[in-house]
C-alpha cells in the first residue's frame, strides 16, 4: 500500500528547488526471523482455531429465528492459517514479523514544480511478509503567496495604478 505524504511548500522553494531531509517510521521484514515470526522455522503449526484455513465459518443471530452465516478472519492466526507458541515466537519482533526502522528519505524537489507533482521513492513504504512493499509518494502543495499568483508557467500579481501611470509608464518595487 502506498504511503502519501503532501508537503507544503513556498512558491519561492517551487521556484529555487528545495532538499527536504524527512524522517519516516517504517515497518520492515524483521530480519533474526525473516518474517516467520518464530525463533525456529519449524516451530510453525497450523492454527487449530481456523484448521489452517485463515478464516473461521461465523454465525450470528439477526433476530429471533433468522440467523446469519459468514466468513471471518481468524482472530487468534490473524488470517495466516499458521500460528506461533508464545515460547516459542521471535524474540526481536515479538511474533509480529515486522519491526519498526527510522528511514530518513532526502527529497529533491526540483525548479519549476507544480502543484500536485509528486516525487516517489518506490519500494520504501511497510514491507509485510508476502507482499510488495509499497512506494512513499510525496506530493508537493504550494502555499499562498502574499503578492503572485502561477498560473502555469507564468507568475500574476495585481497592482492597482493611476490612468496617468498606465498611459504614460510607471515604475513601483515589490517584494
Amino acid at each position: 500500500e502506498d504511503l502519501v505524504h503532501p508537503i507544503q511548500l513556498t512558491l519561492e522553494n517551487l521556484y529555487n528547488g528545495k532538499t527536504v531531509k524527512l524522517s519516516l517510521t517504517r515497518n520492515v521484514i524483521c530480519s533474526t526471523c525473516t518474517g516467520s515470526g518464530c525463533k525456529d522455522p519449524n516451530a510453525k503449526t497450523t492454527c487449530d482455531s481456523c484448521g489452517g484455513q485463515g478464516i473461521k465459518m461465523v454465525m450470528r443471530q439477526i433476530a429471533p429465528g433468522m440467523v446469519q452465516q459468514m466468513q471471518a478472519r481468524c482472530p487468534q492466526c490473524e488470517g495466516s492459517g499458521s500460528s506461533v507458541k508464545p515460547k516459542d515466537r521471535c524474540t526481536d519482533c515479538s511474533g509480529k514479523k515486522v519491526v519498526q526502522k527510522k528511514k530518513v528519505l532526502e527529497v529533491q524537489f526540483d525548479k519549476g514544480m507544480r502543484h500536485n507533482q509528486k516525487v516517489t521513492f518506490s519500494g520504501e513504504a511497510d514491507e509485510a511478509p508476502g507482499t510488495v512493499p509499497g512506494d512513499v509518494v510525496f506530493v508537493v502543495q504550494q502555499k499562498e503567496h502574499k503578492t503572485f499568483q502561477r498560473k502555469g508557467d507564468d507568475l500574476w500579481m495585481t497592482q492597482k495604478i493611476k490612468l496617468v501611470e498606465a498611459l504614460c509608464g510607471c515604475t513601483f518595487h515589490f517584494e
